[in-house]
């Protein structure tokens, strides 16, 4: 009786959750990236992933302050992994969608070697101020690398849009007739005139 009620209540934070996502952090999230101008892409990896990112955060502190760093440990692993195979398999089950490669491929790679950094800082079971700083650094650069291959990715498809804009304009304009002057007979000059040469 105690596990059905607790599976109840865990399904009603979850539908909480979502319909708090939905309703209010996704429409708020795509206004000020209208306000800033930002792209996808990167409100993505920014205001997103802060907004994401902040409940492991408080936790991790959480388990910080109350003495269990494995626990902390573990909550991030688990919830990277948790977001990385269930979130993206649901998302996949509700809506089919089509991925581009380019970005996923960058992202992916970032994922990993944030993964294989952490598994070699964790390695002698310390975590030194440098070593947090370069974490902290990698997603810096992560924010970096996102930030110029979107604009990039933008400024070619700008120049590429007006070139085809020019090249359709150039096509709609009429090709004007050219009209072939067809001489009926050559000019020949009548009058027999030889110059005289004085020396």
């Amino acid at each position: 009786m105690i596990v059905a009620g607790l599976l109840i209540w865990l399904a009603f934070l979850f539908s909480f959750i979502g319909i708090a996502a939905s309703d209010f952090f996704v429409p708020n999230l795509e206004t000020t990236a209208d306000a800033f101008g930002l792209d996808d892409n990167i409100a993505g990896v920014t205001f997103l992933a802060f907004g994401n990112g902040s409940p492991d955060l408080f936790s991790t502190l959480a388990a910080m302050r109350a003495g269990s760093g494995s626990l902390a440990i573990g909550e991030l692993i688990g919830a990277a992994s948790f977001i990385v195979s269930v979130v993206a398999g649901s998302m996949c089950i509700v809506k089919s969608f089509r991925v581009n490669p380019v970005p996923f491929l960058r992202d992916v790679g970032f994922f990993l070697v944030a993964m294989v950094l952490l598994f070699a800082i964790l390695w002698d079971g310390l975590v030194k101020p440098w070593e947090a700083a370069l974490l902290a650094g990698l997603y810096v650069g992560y924010v970096v690398v996102v930030v110029v291959s979107t604009w990039w990715d933008n400024r070619r498809e700008k120049k590429q849009r007006s070139l085809e804009e020019a090249r359709r304009a150039f096509e709609r304009e009429p090709v004007p007739s050219i009209a072939i002057y067809h001489d009926e007979e050559p000019y020949r000059d009548e009058r027999n005139y030889h110059p005289s040469f004085s020396c």
